[in-house]
């Protein structure tokens, strides 16, 4: 919506609301309009800035989807489908955090619903497969035997 402004001058100057940002004409029409943009980019974040999955949808040398090897480092998958995940901040600066924060730190979170979504999106089905067979130990428990 437009409204008029007073300006330093003691004009007035009409004036463009975008989320409680006034932005005056003569701003509009002084500046090319990539500069414009910039300017605004960090006023609206929820239209001009969209999050990132950087998803290879179709590879080069064969032509199929491929990983997301952040999610493979970061997560865990179990078998029920649901994610498991480290709390945030559980290797930065223990050396200002006390005994008890960084064993609640270290402990596991699972995922919701729609981050198990995007995780398995993220991830091919190499990842999803079942990794020990019924009479096994595990397959982090065979060099125990």
């Amino acid at each position: 919506p437009a409204c008029k402004l007073p300006s330093s001058t003691g004009t007035l100057v009409y004036s463009l609301a975008f989320n409680h940002v006034y932005i005056s004409i003569s701003f509009l029409l002084y500046y090319p309009p990539s500069f414009v943009v910039f300017r605004l980019t960090p006023l609206l974040p929820n239209i001009l800035q969209q999050p990132v999955r950087p998803v290879t949808y179709y590879g080069l040398r064969k032509g199929k989807r491929k990983t997301v090897k952040a999610v493979v480092k970061r997560f865990l998958r179990l078998h029920c489908g649901l994610w498991v995940r480290r709390k945030s901040g559980y290797k930065k600066k223990l050396w200002k955090k006390s005994a008890a924060q960084k064993k609640r730190l270290r402990e596991f979170v699972l995922c919701n619903r729609t981050q198990c979504k995007l995780l398995d999106k993220m991830t091919t089905s190499f990842w999803k497969r079942r990794n020990c067979g019924v009479d096994s130990l595990g397959p982090h428990l065979h060099h125990c035997r």
